[in-house]
């Protein structure tokens, strides 16, 4: 029998304590909490423009297999039974909120300069040179947040299958994250060539200083230029039970997701018969925490395998920040650090976490970028025959353009200029597909209103923009969301019309669009 092997519990863990560092959903309070309504996932008033951004999943349709199967070259062919939590050494928490001062790390002296180590077999790719560090921004704080297969406190570190990058500009102030695949073939300090998830292992291996943390951020510096202020680990423990204590989540599905799925959660994982490819439909689902695990986790029937993955996190991941902020649990969060504190390994202070905490509405009014490494990277079988991606570095579109954005405001943020508002006329038939297309428009950075409701269909989607011309209208961007083309917007007469732009869905609309490789200001 074969490893239901996208279910790892620890793919997962990340999000929920970037939930707790940026108030991305104070939820963990045992009172319980009002369930949100579809009209978090976008904005539905009028006049008033104030959109939360939630977003699709991925473009290409999952193919069904009769039986689950691995493409992880690490994975054993067993099932995998749900391993128990276990709580960390309890960090210390002090009184004040004042935050010890952070200064941006530098290379190790010992490992600035690649080399092979004795007796390693020459790896698949030469060993690159350092990247520069980016100079980033007085003021900007870097998380690094982890996933690992093995309890937080276990002696002998596991694979670190997910990991993200969270940057705060307090410019703005704004926020980006980026989502690092596992099976980047880089550079170990000190080592040689591996997957980017094998550092801390190999960290911890060898008594590296700061461990595997420690020489996890050192691959980071070394091969990406990003040096990391604070880091945070989590291990498997209550999600579920934390997407319930805030009444679910509210989730835009844009693209048909199918996977395997216990037919119930309380049934026995290494049961092949308690297993079924389980399909969401697009449109908005309410998310219950069972539901909302599987969606982070799946990636056995996706042709984007990880990539996707990362994508469908860092949605669920704004879905809770939007959703936490609107519940008003702002104030929980000393009360939720002193619940969940040893659950979490991290080198944050509270006094830092209530700073962050402070800037949580101006982030989400001003903007959140979400950026990926898809289409940055080459496929590539190791002589021992594990697939990996080497990352694609210099060039137009490439990795250093992109981790430059992860210290530049968002395109549209509203901290630089005013929102561009976009009426949305559902003719669809479908009622779904109005909020679908309102939270792909305001995943992007536009503030979507919805028009008045019509019963009357279309059969061709319409858009048009109301100023003197095009000058900074991002036509090429809303002509890309509804996959339409740029000379097909109307520019219409009617200078005294109250938003930019006015859109008529029409039957044709198709929701689904390839996220990972949305288009650049400069393509």
């Amino acid at each position: 029998m074969q490893r239901h092997s996208s279910f790892k519990p620890a793919d997962f863990w990340p999000l929920f304590f970037v939930v707790i560092i940026l108030l991305l959903a104070a939820c963990g309070s045992a009172a319980p909490q009002p369930t949100p309504t579809t009209a978090s996932l976008a904005v539905v008033k009028r006049p008033s423009v104030t959109p939360t951004a939630l977003a699709p999943t991925d473009t290409a349709e999952p193919t069904n297999t009769p039986r689950p199967t691995s493409d992880d070259p690490d994975a054993t062919q067993e099932p995998e039974a749900t391993p128990t939590s276990t709580p960390t050494a309890e960090p210390s928490v002090t009184a004040s909120p004042t935050s010890r001062p952070v200064f941006d790390p530098t290379l190790d002296a010992t490992v600035a300069v690649g080399y092979l180590r004795e007796g390693e077999p020459t790896p698949a790719v030469p060993i690159p040179t350092a990247v520069p560090t980016f100079e980033i921004p007085k003021g900007t704080t870097n998380i690094l947040l982890l996933g690992s297969d093995d309890p937080i406190d276990n002696a002998d570190a596991g694979r670190t299958d997910t990991m993200m990058i969270v940057t705060i500009n307090p410019e703005g102030p704004t926020a980006s994250m980026i989502s690092l695949p596992r099976d980047l073939y880089v550079y170990i300090p000190g080592f040689t060539m591996n997957r980017l998830n094998t550092a801390m292992s190999r960290g911890d291996t060898i008594d590296y200083p700061g461990g595997g943390i420690g020489m996890l951020e050192q691959t980071i510096l070394y091969n990406f230029g990003i040096p990391i202020h604070y880091y945070a680990q989590v291990d498997f423990q209550g999600f579920q039970d934390i997407v319930d204590a805030m009444g679910g989540v509210d989730l835009a599905v844009s693209c048909e997701r199918s996977d395997w799925r216990l037919k119930s959660p309380e049934l026995y994982v290494e049961d092949p018969d308690n297993w079924e490819v389980f399909t969401l439909e697009p449109g908005v689902h309410h998310m219950d925490g069972d539901l909302a695990l599987w969606y982070a986790r799946s990636r056995l029937l996706d042709p984007l395998s990880d990539w996707g993955r990362s994508r469908r996190q860092q949605q669920l991941l704004r879905a809770m920040f939007n959703q936490g902020l609107d519940l008003g649990l702002l104030s929980e969060l000393p009360t939720l650090w002193n619940t969940y504190r040893n659950t979490v390994d991290t080198d944050m202070d509270i006094g830092k976490m209530l700073q962050l905490a402070t800037l949580a509405p101006a982030v989400r009014e001003n903007g959140i970028q979400n950026l990926y490494l898809a289409g940055k990277t080459e496929s590539l079988v190791t002589p021992g025959g594990a697939a990996v991606q080497i990352p694609k570095w210099e060039g137009q579109g490439m990795m250093a353009e992109t981790f430059q954005q992860l210290f530049q405001p968002p395109a549209l943020n509203r901290a630089a200029r005013p929102p561009i508002t976009v009426e949305i006329i559902n003719a669809t038939g479908n009622p779904d597909m109005g909020l679908l297309a309102a939270d792909n428009l305001s995943w992007f950075g536009f503030a979507p209103v919805f028009g008045s409701a019509t019963d009357e269909t279309v059969e061709n989607t319409q858009i048009s923009y109301y100023k003197p011309n095009f000058k900074e209208s991002y036509d090429w961007l809303i002509a890309w969301i509804f996959d339409e083309k740029t000379a097909e917007i109307e520019l219409a007469s009617d200078d005294d019309y109250e938003y930019d732009y006015r859109v008529v869905l029409g039957e044709d609309y198709d929701p689904c669009r390839p996220q990972l490789y949305a288009p650049q200001p400069d393509e």
